[in-house]
């Protein structure tokens, strides 16, 4: 990652964490648009929420298939089969293998502007580490999150949310404080325009403007960049 964004014109540095739990994210977040018996009928053969694990060594025609679906999800196993020069039957066996694994995550994405909640704010906090476990599992079940995750780093919590207005900010934050006075917001950032999510670029009111197929990053600029310090690591000095 960082040879590749070091490449970029105008970078002068990176900095990362890792985010070692992802607690939740925006394909669990509900908008509560549809009645009981409508969530019912999508719920009826989800599996239990459990930690995501992905395929634990995915082959060339998996990696195939994931490109293809990420160009458009909605595409039938025939049409699939056919791009793909496999049968329907391995297609759909390709299919429930991820979605038994996990690696298949459905997600249905509203414009945030229309969405009632405009407002998107990340925050960074410190909690301690006998604590976190207690809050995050209730930061997840609060209203506004849409991503809650645990970080290496100075900051080891992140939390973004979705807001009515920002006049609603300090609010929450209060209402943190008060709920977990061991958690101390150490930053925060309001999302002026969230310009990419899930691979399809939007528009400053979050509606749709292009597709952009997920592909596994293969850079032979930073590839060669890392070969290059590996061999003046190897000499002498």
């Amino acid at each position: 990652m960082g040879f590749r964004l070091g490449r970029l014109p105008g970078v002068s540095a990176t900095r990362s964490q890792t985010a070692t739990a992802v607690h939740t994210e925006g394909s669990r977040w509900r908008l509560d648009r549809l009645d009981p018996d409508s969530q019912d009928l999508l719920a009826k053969d989800r599996a239990p929420v459990m930690p995501r694990r992905g395929l634990p060594a995915p082959d060339a025609l998996d990696t195939r298939l994931y490109l293809l679906l990420s160009e458009d999800f909605r595409q039938p196993a025939a049409r699939l089969a056919e791009r793909l020069g496999v049968s329907p039957t391995t297609v759909r066996r390709r299919l429930d293998r991820m979605h038994r694994q996990d690696a298949l995550i459905y997600r249905c994405e509203v414009a945030r502007y229309l969405s009632g909640w405009p407002i998107s704010v990340t925050l960074w906090g410190i909690a301690p580490a006998g604590e976190t476990a207690r809050i995050t599992a209730q930061l997840i079940r609060m209203r506004e999150t849409r991503l809650c995750a645990s970080l290496t780093g100075p900051h080891n919590l992140m939390l973004t949310v979705w807001l009515r207005s920002a006049e609603d900010i300090g609010a929450f934050e209060a209402r943190l404080a008060e709920r977990f006075p061991e958690l101390t917001v150490a930053d925060r950032a309001v999302a002026l325009w969230q310009l990419k999510i899930a691979g399809h670029v939007l528009d400053p009111r979050g509606r749709h403007i292009r597709g952009v197929p997920v592909t596994f990053w293969e850079e032979p600029g930073a590839d060669r960049a890392e070969d290059a310090l590996l061999e003046r690591l190897r000499v002498p000095r």
